[in-house]
Protein backbone atom coordinates (compact mmCIF):
# COMPACT_ATOMS: atom_id res chain seq x y z
CA UNK A 1 0.00 0.00 0.00
CA UNK A 2 2.59 1.77 1.29
CA UNK A 3 4.48 1.69 -2.15
CA UNK A 4 1.03 2.11 -4.14
CA UNK A 5 0.76 5.84 -2.45
CA UNK A 6 4.37 6.70 -3.78
CA UNK A 7 3.51 5.90 -6.88
CA UNK A 8 0.80 7.70 -7.30
CA UNK A 9 2.68 10.59 -5.52
CA UNK A 10 5.60 10.39 -7.90
CA UNK A 11 3.32 10.46 -10.89
CA UNK A 12 1.34 13.51 -9.82
CA UNK A 13 4.71 15.54 -9.30
CA UNK A 14 5.71 14.30 -12.97
CA UNK A 15 3.04 15.50 -14.35
CA UNK A 16 3.09 18.51 -12.17
CA UNK A 17 6.39 19.32 -13.46
CA UNK A 18 5.25 18.54 -16.92
CA UNK A 19 2.75 21.18 -16.64
CA UNK A 20 5.09 23.35 -15.28
CA UNK A 21 7.67 22.94 -18.19
CA UNK A 22 5.24 22.74 -21.26
CA UNK A 23 4.01 25.95 -20.35
CA UNK A 24 4.59 28.72 -23.54
CA UNK A 25 6.19 25.92 -25.04
CA UNK A 26 3.91 24.79 -27.67
CA UNK A 27 5.61 26.58 -30.29
CA UNK A 28 8.11 23.90 -30.37
CA UNK A 29 8.45 21.05 -32.34
CA UNK A 30 9.64 18.19 -30.26
CA UNK A 31 7.67 19.89 -27.68
CA UNK A 32 4.12 19.17 -29.53
CA UNK A 33 5.58 16.14 -30.74
CA UNK A 34 6.06 14.68 -26.96
CA UNK A 35 2.34 16.17 -26.16
CA UNK A 36 1.20 14.00 -28.75
CA UNK A 37 1.23 10.77 -26.94
CA UNK A 38 1.47 12.58 -23.52
CA UNK A 39 0.18 10.29 -20.79
CA UNK A 40 2.15 7.27 -22.33
CA UNK A 41 5.51 9.20 -22.26
CA UNK A 42 4.94 10.40 -18.92
CA UNK A 43 3.52 7.00 -17.19
CA UNK A 44 6.71 5.21 -18.93
CA UNK A 45 9.12 8.14 -17.91
CA UNK A 46 7.21 7.21 -14.30
CA UNK A 47 8.32 3.52 -14.09
CA UNK A 48 11.82 4.02 -15.10
CA UNK A 49 11.88 6.45 -12.34
CA UNK A 50 10.29 3.99 -9.82
CA UNK A 51 11.88 1.15 -10.82
CA UNK A 52 15.64 3.07 -10.83
CA UNK A 53 16.39 2.75 -14.52
CA UNK A 54 16.08 6.18 -15.94
CA UNK A 55 18.83 6.95 -17.77
CA UNK A 56 20.07 10.39 -18.98
CA UNK A 57 19.67 11.44 -22.28
CA UNK A 58 21.87 12.88 -24.97
CA UNK A 59 22.15 16.68 -25.32
CA UNK A 60 21.46 19.03 -28.58
CA UNK A 61 23.97 21.89 -29.18
CA UNK A 62 24.16 25.16 -30.57
CA UNK A 63 25.41 28.27 -30.43
CA UNK A 64 23.67 31.97 -29.55
CA UNK A 65 25.09 35.40 -29.22
CA UNK A 66 23.14 37.84 -26.98
CA UNK A 67 25.97 39.30 -27.69
CA UNK A 68 28.52 37.21 -25.99
CA UNK A 69 28.76 33.60 -27.87
CA UNK A 70 27.65 31.04 -25.66
CA UNK A 71 27.46 26.97 -26.32
CA UNK A 72 24.32 26.34 -25.32
CA UNK A 73 23.45 22.24 -24.63
CA UNK A 74 19.49 21.59 -25.04
CA UNK A 75 18.03 17.81 -23.43
CA UNK A 76 15.35 15.91 -24.71
CA UNK A 77 11.89 16.86 -23.53
CA UNK A 78 11.67 13.95 -21.02
CA UNK A 79 14.79 14.68 -19.74
CA UNK A 80 13.88 18.42 -19.26
CA UNK A 81 10.49 17.23 -17.34
CA UNK A 82 12.93 15.31 -14.84
CA UNK A 83 14.82 18.74 -14.79
CA UNK A 84 11.50 20.51 -13.76
CA UNK A 85 11.06 17.92 -11.35
CA UNK A 86 14.18 18.14 -9.52
CA UNK A 87 14.14 21.77 -9.84
CA UNK A 88 10.95 21.90 -7.67
CA UNK A 89 11.75 19.59 -5.07
CA UNK A 90 15.29 21.21 -4.33
CA UNK A 91 14.20 24.66 -4.52
CA UNK A 92 12.25 25.29 -1.12
CA UNK A 93 14.94 23.62 0.68
CA UNK A 94 17.72 25.95 -0.83
CA UNK A 95 15.89 29.22 -1.49
CA UNK A 96 15.44 30.03 2.48
CA UNK A 97 18.93 29.47 2.81
CA UNK A 98 20.00 32.13 0.23
CA UNK A 99 21.19 35.64 1.05
CA UNK A 100 18.76 38.51 -0.11
CA UNK A 101 21.75 39.62 -2.21
CA UNK A 102 21.94 37.36 -4.83
CA UNK A 103 20.31 38.18 -7.60
CA UNK A 104 20.20 35.13 -10.39
CA UNK A 105 17.60 33.42 -11.58
CA UNK A 106 15.40 34.10 -8.53
CA UNK A 107 11.34 35.07 -8.64
CA UNK A 108 11.44 38.76 -7.51
CA UNK A 109 15.24 39.18 -8.33
CA UNK A 110 17.33 39.64 -11.93
CA UNK A 111 19.58 41.80 -13.59
CA UNK A 112 17.45 44.87 -12.77
CA UNK A 113 17.11 44.93 -9.33
CA UNK A 114 21.20 43.86 -9.08
CA UNK A 115 22.01 46.75 -10.98
CA UNK A 116 19.82 49.24 -8.93
CA UNK A 117 21.06 47.46 -5.62
CA UNK A 118 24.75 48.23 -7.02
CA UNK A 119 23.66 52.01 -7.85
CA UNK A 120 22.10 52.26 -4.06
CA UNK A 121 25.17 50.39 -2.46
CA UNK A 122 27.46 53.19 -4.12
CA UNK A 123 24.73 55.82 -3.20
CA UNK A 124 25.06 55.15 0.56
CA UNK A 125 28.47 54.36 0.68
CA UNK A 126 29.45 57.72 -0.90
CA UNK A 127 26.75 59.16 1.21
CA UNK A 128 25.59 60.43 -2.06
CA UNK A 129 28.66 61.79 -3.69
CA UNK A 130 29.90 63.76 -0.81
CA UNK A 131 32.34 60.99 0.57
CA UNK A 132 34.64 58.22 -1.19
CA UNK A 133 33.66 54.78 -2.79
CA UNK A 134 34.90 52.42 -4.17
CA UNK A 135 33.71 49.59 -6.25
CA UNK A 136 35.46 46.08 -6.49
CA UNK A 137 33.61 43.91 -9.60
CA UNK A 138 34.83 39.96 -10.00
CA UNK A 139 34.19 37.98 -12.76
CA UNK A 140 34.55 34.15 -11.79
CA UNK A 141 36.37 32.77 -15.17
CA UNK A 142 34.81 30.17 -17.09
CA UNK A 143 32.10 29.02 -14.14
CA UNK A 144 29.91 27.05 -15.79
CA UNK A 145 32.54 24.55 -17.74
CA UNK A 146 34.50 24.98 -13.98
CA UNK A 147 32.00 23.70 -11.40
CA UNK A 148 33.50 20.27 -9.65
CA UNK A 149 30.65 18.12 -9.53
CA UNK A 150 31.24 16.13 -6.75
CA UNK A 151 31.53 19.38 -4.25
CA UNK A 152 28.34 20.18 -6.29
CA UNK A 153 26.84 16.78 -5.39
CA UNK A 154 28.00 17.16 -1.69
CA UNK A 155 26.61 20.27 -1.16
CA UNK A 156 23.25 18.89 -2.28
CA UNK A 157 23.62 15.75 -0.53
CA UNK A 158 24.18 17.57 2.96
CA UNK A 159 20.23 18.87 2.91
CA UNK A 160 18.74 16.26 0.90
CA UNK A 161 18.16 12.73 2.21
CA UNK A 162 15.81 10.88 -0.54
CA UNK A 163 18.64 8.41 -2.30
CA UNK A 164 15.96 8.58 -5.32
CA UNK A 165 16.20 12.16 -5.83
CA UNK A 166 19.84 12.25 -5.12
CA UNK A 167 20.77 9.54 -7.43
CA UNK A 168 18.76 11.71 -10.31
CA UNK A 169 20.67 14.01 -9.31
CA UNK A 170 23.93 12.43 -9.88
CA UNK A 171 22.70 10.92 -13.24
CA UNK A 172 22.18 14.87 -14.21
CA UNK A 173 25.41 15.69 -13.05
CA UNK A 174 26.84 13.31 -14.83
CA UNK A 175 25.45 13.88 -18.00
CA UNK A 176 27.33 16.42 -18.98
CA UNK A 177 31.49 17.32 -18.69
CA UNK A 178 33.88 19.45 -19.71
CA UNK A 179 36.15 17.63 -18.67
CA UNK A 180 36.42 14.61 -15.57
CA UNK A 181 34.00 15.39 -13.44
CA UNK A 182 33.85 18.96 -14.34
CA UNK A 183 30.96 21.32 -15.97
CA UNK A 184 27.43 22.12 -15.70
CA UNK A 185 25.55 22.59 -19.30
CA UNK A 186 24.14 26.10 -19.94
CA UNK A 187 20.54 25.24 -20.93
CA UNK A 188 19.36 23.52 -18.31
CA UNK A 189 16.86 24.24 -15.53
CA UNK A 190 18.72 23.02 -13.20
CA UNK A 191 22.38 24.32 -13.93
CA UNK A 192 20.89 27.74 -12.59
CA UNK A 193 19.45 26.32 -9.49
CA UNK A 194 22.67 24.03 -8.84
CA UNK A 195 25.02 27.47 -9.61
CA UNK A 196 23.38 29.27 -7.02
CA UNK A 197 23.52 26.53 -4.67
CA UNK A 198 27.18 26.23 -5.18
CA UNK A 199 28.31 30.07 -5.12
CA UNK A 200 26.26 30.17 -1.91
CA UNK A 201 29.00 29.21 -0.27
CA UNK A 202 31.01 32.31 -1.71
CA UNK A 203 28.06 34.55 -0.41
CA UNK A 204 27.97 33.17 2.88
CA UNK A 205 31.72 33.65 3.48
CA UNK A 206 31.55 37.44 2.44
CA UNK A 207 28.30 38.24 4.67
CA UNK A 208 29.00 35.83 7.47
CA UNK A 209 32.73 35.65 7.73
CA UNK A 210 34.52 38.95 5.84
CA UNK A 211 31.52 40.82 7.31
CA UNK A 212 31.04 42.42 3.81
CA UNK A 213 27.14 44.61 4.04
CA UNK A 214 27.61 46.37 0.82
CA UNK A 215 27.94 43.00 -1.47
CA UNK A 216 26.37 41.34 -4.03
CA UNK A 217 25.92 38.83 -6.81
CA UNK A 218 24.23 37.85 -9.80
CA UNK A 219 25.30 34.23 -11.41
CA UNK A 220 29.28 34.63 -11.62
CA UNK A 221 29.51 38.36 -11.25
CA UNK A 222 29.75 39.41 -7.77
CA UNK A 223 30.25 42.90 -6.31
CA UNK A 224 30.85 44.84 -3.36
CA UNK A 225 31.08 48.42 -2.52
CA UNK A 226 33.16 50.49 0.58
CA UNK A 227 34.87 53.39 1.52
CA UNK A 228 38.18 52.25 1.75
CA UNK A 229 40.47 50.90 -1.07
CA UNK A 230 42.55 49.04 0.40
CA UNK A 231 40.22 46.88 2.66
CA UNK A 232 38.40 45.60 -1.03
CA UNK A 233 42.01 45.36 -2.19
CA UNK A 234 42.52 42.76 0.80
CA UNK A 235 39.05 41.35 0.11
CA UNK A 236 39.49 40.19 -3.79
CA UNK A 237 42.60 38.35 -2.29
CA UNK A 238 40.89 36.80 0.70
CA UNK A 239 37.93 35.70 -1.80
CA UNK A 240 40.60 34.39 -4.74
CA UNK A 241 41.92 32.54 -2.03
CA UNK A 242 38.69 30.91 -0.82
CA UNK A 243 37.42 30.14 -4.23
CA UNK A 244 40.29 28.43 -5.38
CA UNK A 245 40.55 26.49 -2.10
CA UNK A 246 36.98 25.73 -1.44
CA UNK A 247 35.10 26.00 -4.61
CA UNK A 248 37.70 24.96 -7.08
CA UNK A 249 37.29 28.36 -9.18
CA UNK A 250 39.73 30.31 -10.53
CA UNK A 251 39.53 34.62 -9.99
CA UNK A 252 42.49 35.60 -12.31
CA UNK A 253 43.98 39.48 -12.13
CA UNK A 254 41.78 40.67 -15.19
CA UNK A 255 38.81 39.65 -13.86
CA UNK A 256 39.13 41.69 -10.93
CA UNK A 257 38.22 45.73 -11.11
CA UNK A 258 38.43 48.18 -8.80
CA UNK A 259 37.28 51.56 -9.68
CA UNK A 260 35.85 54.73 -7.77
CA UNK A 261 32.15 55.07 -8.28
CA UNK A 262 32.23 58.34 -9.38
CA UNK A 263 34.46 56.48 -12.44
CA UNK A 264 31.67 54.73 -13.36
CA UNK A 265 31.43 50.82 -13.05
CA UNK A 266 30.50 48.85 -15.93
CA UNK A 267 28.14 46.15 -14.72
CA UNK A 268 25.88 43.76 -15.85
CA UNK A 269 25.77 45.46 -19.13
CA UNK A 270 25.06 49.25 -17.51
CA UNK A 271 27.53 51.82 -16.77
CA UNK A 272 26.82 52.29 -12.96
CA UNK A 273 27.61 56.11 -11.96
CA UNK A 274 26.75 58.33 -8.83
CA UNK A 275 24.17 60.59 -10.76
CA UNK A 276 22.62 57.63 -13.08
CA UNK A 277 22.55 54.23 -14.38
CA UNK A 278 23.37 54.20 -18.44
CA UNK A 279 23.34 51.98 -20.93
CA UNK A 280 26.95 50.08 -21.77
CA UNK A 281 28.50 52.05 -24.86
CA UNK A 282 28.84 48.93 -26.67
CA UNK A 283 24.90 48.25 -25.90
CA UNK A 284 24.36 51.75 -27.50
CA UNK A 285 26.02 51.15 -30.47
CA UNK A 286 24.63 47.55 -30.96
CA UNK A 287 21.03 49.18 -30.92
CA UNK A 288 21.83 52.02 -32.84
CA UNK A 289 23.34 49.87 -35.93
CA UNK A 290 20.24 47.81 -35.38
CA UNK A 291 18.11 50.50 -35.73
CA UNK A 292 19.91 51.66 -38.68
CA UNK A 293 20.03 48.89 -40.67
CA UNK A 294 17.16 46.63 -39.74
CA UNK A 295 14.29 47.69 -42.07
CA UNK A 296 11.73 45.76 -40.10
CA UNK A 297 12.71 45.89 -36.27
CA UNK A 298 10.25 44.20 -34.94
CA UNK A 299 11.06 40.79 -32.76
CA UNK A 300 14.03 43.14 -30.93
CA UNK A 301 12.10 45.79 -29.85
CA UNK A 302 10.58 44.41 -26.27
CA UNK A 303 14.32 43.38 -25.33
CA UNK A 304 15.53 46.85 -26.40
CA UNK A 305 13.18 48.85 -24.41
CA UNK A 306 12.76 46.59 -21.46
CA UNK A 307 17.05 46.72 -21.39
CA UNK A 308 17.04 50.81 -21.45
CA UNK A 309 14.10 50.77 -18.90
CA UNK A 310 15.49 51.71 -15.82
CA UNK A 311 18.49 53.88 -17.10
CA UNK A 312 19.07 57.55 -18.56
CA UNK A 313 18.34 56.94 -22.15
CA UNK A 314 15.87 59.02 -23.20
CA UNK A 315 17.21 59.94 -26.85
CA UNK A 316 17.74 56.63 -27.69
CA UNK A 317 14.69 55.25 -26.86
CA UNK A 318 13.11 58.08 -29.10
CA UNK A 319 14.76 56.56 -31.33
CA UNK A 320 13.51 52.79 -31.37
CA UNK A 321 10.25 54.67 -30.62
CA UNK A 322 10.33 56.73 -33.92
CA UNK A 323 11.62 54.27 -35.75
CA UNK A 324 8.41 51.58 -34.43
CA UNK A 325 5.98 54.20 -35.86
CA UNK A 326 8.09 54.95 -38.98
CA UNK A 327 7.58 51.21 -40.01
CA UNK A 328 3.84 51.29 -38.74
CA UNK A 329 3.09 54.21 -41.09
CA UNK A 330 4.93 52.15 -43.81
CA UNK A 331 3.11 49.45 -43.05
CA UNK A 332 -0.60 51.57 -43.93
CA UNK A 333 0.15 53.42 -46.68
Amino acid sequence: MQSEDQELILMENIFRAWRKFFLGKTNKVEVMEFWRHVEDNLFLLGDELSAGIYQHGLYDKFIVRDPKTRMIHKAQVRDRVVHQLIFDYLLPIFEKRFIFDSYSSRVGKGTHRAVRRLWNFGREVSQNDTRPCWILKCDIKKFFDSVDQRRMFSLIEKRVADKRILSLIEKILGSYETQSGKGLPLGNLTSQLFANIYLHELDYHAKHFLKLKYYLRFNDDFAIAHQDKKILEDMGQEIQRFLERELALSLPREKIILRKFDWGMDFLGYVILPCAILPRTKTRRRILKNIKFDTRLSRPVPSYLGLLKMCKAFKLKQMILHKITDNQSQFYV
